[in-house]
């Protein structure tokens, strides 16, 4: 995704993607029943603020909002890139 992402997006895309590994090591499952890395480069590319936001991306449903949207949008802060 480093290839598709401008380089602001991709240092959030990271956040989340480490964010989501912990998750999936607490939860016993794989990263992907967390989110999708397709998922998690829509919701940076699309700059995500809101639980609807989320629930606009392609299989993110209201059971993962419910579950992991306040972290997920806690971590969706893109600083900006010094000139």
């Amino acid at each position: 995704y480093k290839e598709v992402l401008k380089p602001e997006e991709f240092e959030v895309f990271s956040r989340l993607r480490d964010w989501r590994k912990g998750v999936a090591e607490q939860e016993r499952v794989p990263v992907y029943v967390v989110f999708t890395n397709e998922q998690l480069a829509e919701m940076v590319r699309k700059r995500v603020s809101t639980r609807v936001g989320l629930k606009e991306i392609e299989g993110v449903g209201e059971a993962r909002v419910e579950k992991y949207g306040a972290a997920v949008l806690e971590r969706l802060v893109f600083n900006p890139v010094p000139a």
